[in-house]
């Protein structure tokens, strides 16, 4: 994939035909042989998020690429196939040995399932439980003062930036009040051991994401959050979120939740 324009991105990559959302693009693509090169806009392409994985940039670079078409070759062709239900299909999914029927096979999808689907639900939970609080406390702020205030601490945004950024920063001032507020007033603690545990349980899913077979010790896990912990910014960003989570679990205890079972394809439509 090169970007066309001169110094822009260039990267070899893989893109699953199956996740192009542009049906003209599809056919493009569709019939290629090896070393064959056509023009694509990416950003009709694919989502956001596809994107910014393909060219391994960030979901912000994605979004406000300047130059969208790219010039794409054909290195190599793979074709997905099904497996057959056999000891070495199942060692590439779990480790090894771990599963050795069909029907271990059948319960451990269906635990993984259910789990993501759990994680999903929380998260859900969360963001509705963020949109109540924010519509329910009424905060003014001297938003003149905090617009000089944001360009003498940033002397290189530009006024437009801090204009377009604005509601974004007044949100996140808000809720980071509200935020603290519920920390005051319940006496919450995060200790250092809490954000340690984090960091371990991030570094987990990585590994297990790039290599399902390999498990970790408890002593790497442990070596690679210090060193993840040594990074000032990634330390602070790992903090908040155990903040954001204790703050989550203190409002689930006070607010009355009514469980609802759901069709999943109706859940996915609740936030669209």
């Amino acid at each position: 994939m090169k970007q066309d324009k001169e110094e822009g991105i260039e990267k070899t990559t893989s893109i699953r035909t199956d996740i192009i959302e542009d049906a003209k693009v599809k056919k493009s693509l569709v019939g290629l042989k090896k070393d064959d090169t056509v023009k694509v806009d990416v950003k009709k392409a694919f989502k956001v998020a596809d994107l910014a994985r393909i060219l391994g940039v960030t979901e912000d670079e994605a979004e406000n690429l300047d130059v969208t078409k790219f010039e794409l070759t054909v290195k190599n062709i793979n074709r997905l196939e099904e497996s057959d239900l056999n000891q070495e299909f199942f060692d590439k999914l779990f480790p090894a040995g771990e599963v050795t029927t069909e029907e271990q096979f059948n319960e451990k999808v269906k635990e993984e399932v259910e789990n993501l689907f759990k994680q999903n639900s929380a998260q859900k939970l969360r963001n509705d439980m963020y949109t109540f609080g924010m519509e329910k406390v009424d905060a003014k702020f001297p938003e003149e003062f905090l617009k000089k205030w944001l360009k003498a601490t940033n002397p290189n945004l530009e006024a437009t930036e801090i204009e377009e950024g604005f509601e974004d920063f007044l949100n996140n001032l808000k809720w980071t009040i509200i935020e603290n507020r519920i920390v005051t007033a319940n006496n919450l603690e995060v200790k250092y051991d809490e954000v340690v545990d984090l960091a371990k349980e991030r570094i987990y899913a990585q590994i297990k994401m790039y290599n399902i077979n390999e498990e970790p010790t408890d002593e790497q896990l442990q070596q690679f959050a210090m060193q993840l912990l040594g990074d000032r910014e990634q330390a602070n960003r790992l903090f908040e979120e155990v903040k954001a989570l204790k703050v989550f679990d203190q409002l689930k205890e006070t607010v009355k939740i009514k469980s609802k079972k759901i069709d999943f394809d109706k859940f996915e439509k609740l936030d669209k």
